[in-house]
């Protein structure tokens, strides 16, 4: 028969236990949330319902430890009870993190709790038990020693103690005092205690009291400590990647990283190998968390980096032409009207109802529930080190934008193509402008990224050995375009200030004019700057020596001609013939037109610069 009963109870507990917990976890989810509202609203109210808050811390420990147990050893499935469902939380986050929320509330307003129950100790314990003690028939003396010693020590306490900052309370001795007079009390044939109850209960609660003052962290950890994620790190990692990939969760995600902290609490002095696994095993998986957290932040950023982009990009003026092309040939259209091929830019902003969301829209509430999470609290502590959540998303938007940087300026040296500075200018600018976006939700120094990662832009290469814009735009103008001056397929024009493209029929147009003018030169020159032209006149004055050098070599083969010449410049016949015995004159002058070519490219960098 007791087979059957428990073979009974087993099923029910299989069929059903799964649901209930399920439910009570989410009560529990409702509960806390809306004690952490009132307590953070109310924070004296942490005194009088201190118990409330622990009980809560427990019960949801509780639930918790069940989930994790019964997740790592789930029992065998019976019919069509689709059990495991049931042992996997998408919300479990949420219950974290408010569990934390009202542990950190407690440790920030412990005074305010200590205030409370040192007045309670004194004003009513001590009155009560006082009382009491005259009312009750103890058996012997050293029980009523015990008693009175009890009393007087609370009766003692004045809210003085607690604003004294040396002062430090312990009642570990009045607990030990309670528990003897319990085991006296409670022993021999006649027990004094089983009769006296409210003796009992009075004493109970006045050691819960004293708890409430001189053991408020223990406390904590009795009731809320979830160390033992530690032995279970699959589910761990598992509950954090789902709340990672589940936008109605990335709010609460700073929670998983913050039970790394609790971890510490697990370690033994019998087991004293056991600590340094933990303590590595801390560090490593909190690292990973914020790592992983930044990385997703950095994600979504740059998503939206890239969106506003291509947005600016449409709005620059080479884009006009089809439109114009379109109005011009609005007469020459075919009978049945093609649809509208060109959008204009803004018609993304325009909606129909708000209830649609936009790819955009999505990003941006991602980006805003992660941020939250990031800047919940400025460090986290485990063992004896320090994190800083928002220093890895600090590192990580640094490392993006100067790769971002890299990759918008689009050099390809297989066919000398490179971004025009001004298109480079405005790409720049509108990431730029949506990094300075996210200061709305973390308090981090975007300013610091811009600095550290632009100044780094005009140096050789970068603090990662990285080629840089300033080196990527000194080699192409040096190599490509004054190349390509000096082979005679551009010059310069001194009335427009820029080189001009002289394009053979036939032949691929390349325009020096979008690389060379006014406009071009002054955005070249701000995303550089003086750093970065500096680089640039140190490379085309290593080119202007390197032609001079050249020009020596000639100068020196052709000594004694060039003697000879000198000394006859007013006879005509023999110039004649001397000239006829010059060598390589053609390369003179070719290495004089490149100079010239340096030197008025190196006078335009100029002015561009002194105009910013």
């Amino acid at each position: 028969k007791k087979v059957g009963e428990v073979k009974e109870c087993y099923n029910t507990a299989v069929t059903t236990a799964a649901a209930n917990h399920r439910e009570r976890r989410k009560f529990l989810r409702t509960a806390l949330k809306e004690l952490v509202l009132i307590c953070s609203d109310q924070p004296g109210l942490l005194g009088p319902k201190a118990l409330f808050v622990f009980m809560g811390l427990c019960f949801s420990r509780d639930e918790i430890y069940w989930l994790l147990r019964h997740n790592e050893n789930p029992p065998p499935r019976q019919g069509k009870v689709k059990l495991q469902e049931d042992l996997v939380d998408r919300y479990l986050p949420e219950l974290l993190f408010h569990m934390e929320e009202l542990r950190s509330l407690v440790r920030k307003y412990s005074q305010v709790i200590q205030r409370y129950y040192v007045q309670y100790l004194a004003g009513y314990d001590a009155v009560a038990l006082a009382q009491m003690i005259q009312n009750t028939a103890v058996t012997s003396e050293e029980d009523n020693v015990l008693l009175s010693s009890i009393c007087q020590k609370i009766s003692e306490l004045s809210v003085d103690n607690v604003e004294d900052p040396d002062h430090v309370f312990d009642f570990l001795g009045l607990r030990l005092d309670w528990g003897r007079l319990q085991s006296y009390l409670s022993s021999g044939k006649n027990p004094v205690l089983a009769q006296q109850k409210d003796l009992a209960a009075l004493l109970n609660t006045v050691s819960f009291h004293t708890r409430m003052v001189d053991n408020l962290d223990e406390m904590i950890i009795e009731t809320s400590d979830l160390s033992l994620f530690c032995f279970y790190s699959k589910f761990f990692e598992d509950n954090f990647q789902m709340c990672l990939e589940f936008p109605a969760q990335n709010r609460f995600i700073i929670a998983f990283p913050l039970i790394c902290g609790h971890f510490s609490n697990i370690t033994n002095e019998l087991c004293p190998e056991e600590r340094i696994h933990i303590r590595e095993r801390s560090l490593s998986v909190i690292n990973l968390f914020l790592d992983e957290m930044s990385k997703e932040a950095k994600n979504i950023i740059t998503t939206v980096c890239d969106e506003q982009c291509t947005l600016s990009d449409r709005l620059l003026p080479k884009h006009c032409a089809p439109m114009i092309a379109q109005v011009v040939n609005k007469k020459k259209r075919d009978k049945t009207p093609k649809k509208l091929e060109f959008e204009k830019p803004g018609w993304e902003s325009y909606r129909k109802t708000r209830e649609d969301l936009t790819t955009m829209d999505k990003l941006h509430m991602a980006l805003t529930e992660l941020c939250y999470a990031i800047n919940y609290c400025a460090t986290i502590s485990v063992w004896e080190y320090t994190f800083a959540p928002r220093e890895y998303l600090h590192q990580h938007l640094e490392t993006r934008f100067s790769r971002a940087l890299a990759g918008m300026v689009m050099y390809s040296p297989e066919t000398s193509e490179i971004a025009k500075p001004s298109e480079l200018l405005n790409s720049v600018k509108a990431y730029m402008n949506v990094l300075q976006c996210v200061e709305n939700y973390v308090n981090i120094d975007i300013t610091r990224v811009f600095n550290n990662v632009l100044l780094q832009q005009t140096q050789q290469s970068d603090s990662a050995g990285e080629p840089t814009i300033a080196s990527r735009y000194t080699q192409w103008y040096s190599d490509v375009l004054l190349r390509r001056v000096s082979a005679g397929h551009i010059c310069f024009s001194n009335t427009l200030r820029s080189f001009v493209s002289l394009s053979a029929e036939g032949a691929i147009p390349f325009n020096a004019e979008e690389f060379t003018d006014p406009t071009e030169l002054r955005s070249l020159a701000e995303l550089l700057g003086p750093y970065g032209i500096k680089l640039l006149n140190e490379t085309l004055m290593w080119h202007i020596q390197s032609q001079v050098t050249e020009l020596r070599k000639l100068v020196l083969l052709n000594k004694e001609i060039l003697i000879a010449l000198r000394t006859n410049f007013d006879k005509p016949d023999i110039m004649k013939e001397l000239f006829k015995r010059l060598q390589n004159v053609d390369s003179v002058l070719q290495r004089m037109t490149i100079i010239g070519v340096i030197l008025c490219f190196r006078e335009l960098i100029q002015d561009a610069l002194s105009t910013q």
